[in-house]
């Protein structure tokens, strides 16, 4: 460990430097109050204010040092009222529902809620008490994802991340049950008919397409659905059907051999139609989160945007070029939207995608039928007799 501390006392120097009163603390001396242990982890021991642990967790950020947790699982409050803020994408809250599971495992005795901008994700949830803000006992946290900045080289998984900040906020230590995020439906969801059925009066399996994306955010974009989706129906043979879905305000294709649900999903509804789903196929979207949380296949066009290990869950299917391309030799290049454009564009279309043909695509769907997980219907059985699917035909 003596590496790391004469690093981080490097670290201290150059911080103290540019800060000129820190109340009143030099930081060298902050940091002769860390003990450190075997496994790479250091355990903040004094002094306990705010500024000096956020400056401590600065400097073990910097050189890669995962910070303990002071007080051991046993010496934790019996009882507390945490609410969890996140308003981000419901891709980014679905993940975090896999630490907030874990925080309430870890304690079953402690009252959890939420403020999010997705509070579908939550409907049934087991895990939360309906908390008042200003109830003078209650705790708020905002819980974020800071390890993403590390993510490419630490090998965590985006559910770590999450799970980590939680325990670092409210400076507590969760343990780790799993990476799956976690839904909840009702008997009552469960027994509905559903949305394919009630549009399309098709009771046969079916797989969901997000073949969309956001306005700010074109290296999500694939060029060549309707080749996949080509390819999908040659094999599905009319025994099951591709499902097109996603959000009106977003930019879809249009694509032939479709049935669309595009724009006629709510959060909920969306939930249900994974649930009943063979599996989803697109980008890297909310749609495989969903996918993860069933425990259902699912095929994700990442090309070389973001890292690998950042978003695996066992079904899936990764279609990845990282190592292929300088651009993202070892982590994803993380660019779109605000964060730059791609570099190598060729009639706007991201280097990334161009590697990727649509036999790689179809292929991933074809290999949960060749390796037995998923089961091709053996007749044409589930085709309503009252009304015929019609595919949506563009033009």
């Amino acid at each position: 460990m003596g590496v790391i501390r004469r690093k981080l006392m490097a670290l201290a120097q150059k911080i103290e430097n540019e800060v000129s009163d820190i109340k009143g603390k030099r930081l060298r001396d902050v940091l002769l109050c860390l003990q450190f242990y075997e496994g790479g982890h250091i355990h903040t021991a004094f002094p306990d204010d705010a500024i000096t642990r956020n400056l401590i967790r600065h400097m073990a950020a910097e050189k890669g040092v995962p910070l303990g947790i002071g007080k051991a699982k046993e010496e934790q409050p019996k009882h507390r009222k945490i609410i969890l803020r996140q308003g981000q994408a419901p891709g980014d809250i679905l993940t975090m529902t896999c630490g907030l599971g874990d925080l309430k495992r870890t304690y079953p005795e402690w009252e959890i809620d939420v403020r999010t901008t997705c509070p579908e994700l939550f409907e049934n949830s087991p895990h939360l008490t309906p908390l008042k803000e200003d109830d003078p006992d209650v705790e708020i946290f905002t819980i974020t994802y800071d390890e993403i900045h590390q993510s490419g080289w630490r090998g965590h998984h985006f559910t770590d991340a999450f799970r980590h900040d939680i325990e670092q906020k409210i400076g507590s230590p969760i343990t780790k049950t799993g990476i799956r995020p976690e839904l909840f439906l009702s008997d009552q969801e469960k027994a509905w008919f559903n949305q394919v059925h009630c549009d399309f009066l098709w009771d046969g399996p079916f797989w969901l397409l997000n073949a969309g994306r956001k306005q700010d955010n074109e290296l999500k974009q694939y060029h060549r659905w309707q080749e996949v989706v080509d390819l999908l129906n040659e094999f599905f043979d009319g025994k099951i059907k591709v499902i097109q879905i996603g959000h009106k305000a977003h930019v879809h294709p249009e694509l032939n051999g479709v049935l669309s649900l595009i724009g006629k999903t709510d959060t909920r509804q969306l939930i249900r139609l994974a649930y009943w789903s063979e599996g989803t196929i697109g980008p890297l979207s909310f749609q495989f989160v969903l996918a993860g949380a069933f425990q259902k296949p699912h095929v994700v066009l990442a090309a070389g945007k973001e890292g690998v290990r950042w978003h695996l869950y066992p079904q899936g299917r990764y279609i990845y070029t990282n190592g292929a391309m300088e651009c993202c030799a070892w982590d994803g290049c993380w660019l779109g939207g605000e964060k730059g454009k791609c570099k190598q564009l060729e009639d706007n279309v991201p280097k990334c995608f161009r590697l990727i043909k649509p036999h790689m695509i179809s292929d991933a769907v074809k290999m949960y039928y060749e390796g037995g997980f998923l089961k091709m219907p053996t007749e044409e059985k589930w085709v309503s007799k009252t009304k015929p699917v019609e595919l949506k035909v563009v033009g």
